[in-house]
């Protein structure tokens, strides 16, 4: 990555500068390493800022429900791919969201597979796929790597037990389950989801609130809306 051969670029030019003035290595190495990380971290910077913007110019357009124009904006952010380590596959997530969230899941196939393995939500909704197209191997795989790098997530557990629920396997699920507990013992999510398997009973996913209805396994809570005034008040004279 360029970032990373400007930062060695800087060690080797000090060490190069403290050689011709004679000084000893022991001194040169240390600072030769400080300039270096101080020249990455400038230039990591730079680049967080430019995809900072970018995202934000995303957000707005996701806001507004144009949600390809979103996708076009991020895709700006390639440019950096070479410069700086798992911005490729961060936006190959961001993107393969988008077109899941379109239920576009073939143009999601797209982008997810090649998406950042710590993006968990991303690696979550390329299982679902995987899932729903019956490519049951391949989804523990993904879901398996994806519990590996996310193991402090709440979700991988819920979501990897859900799935195998979906498939009949309710001690596996158990079992994934109890790898969570052992992981994050104070959550409660996954001590609830895990006392409702092992009693019998369904998993509650939808304790995890909006994080879990993005994927749209479940159809969302219906929310009970006041009639309008005027037939509230008709109501009320009914029942006089």
């Amino acid at each position: 990555m360029i970032n990373i051969a400007l930062a060695i670029a800087a060690l080797a030019v000090t060490m190069l500068l403290f050689t011709l003035l004679q000084v000893s290595w022991f001194i040169s190495l240390p600072i030769g390493i400080v300039i270096g990380f101080l020249v990455l971290m400038v230039l990591a910077r730079r680049v967080q800022v430019k995809l900072e913007a970018i995202m934000q110019s995303m957000q707005k357009e996701i806001q507004s429900g144009k949600i390809d124009r979103a996708i076009e904006i991020l895709k700006q952010a390639y440019a950096f791919k070479n410069q700086q380590l798992f911005v490729e596959g961060q936006i190959n997530s961001q993107i393969g969201m988008l077109y899941y969230l379109k239920k576009d899941h073939d143009k999601a196939l797209e982008y997810l597979p090649q998406g950042f393995s710590k993006h968990f939500i991303a690696q979550c909704m390329y299982a679902v796929i995987l899932y729903k197209r019956k490519n049951i191997e391949d989804m523990r795989k993904v879901m398996d790597l994806t519990v590996k790098r996310n193991s402090k997530e709440s979700l991988v557990y819920g979501m990897y037990a859900y799935l195998l629920c979906q498939l009949k396997e309710t001690d596996a699920a158990i079992a994934v389950l109890q790898q969570g507990r052992d992981k994050l013992p104070k959550d409660d999510r996954i001590a609830a989801n895990l006392t409702n398997l092992q009693n019998g009973k369904k998993m509650k996913m939808k304790v995890y609130g909006d994080m879990w209805l993005q994927f749209m396994l479940e159809r969302p809570p219906r929310i009970q809306q006041e009639p309008p005034q005027h037939l509230r008040q008709r109501r009320k004279a009914m029942f006089r």
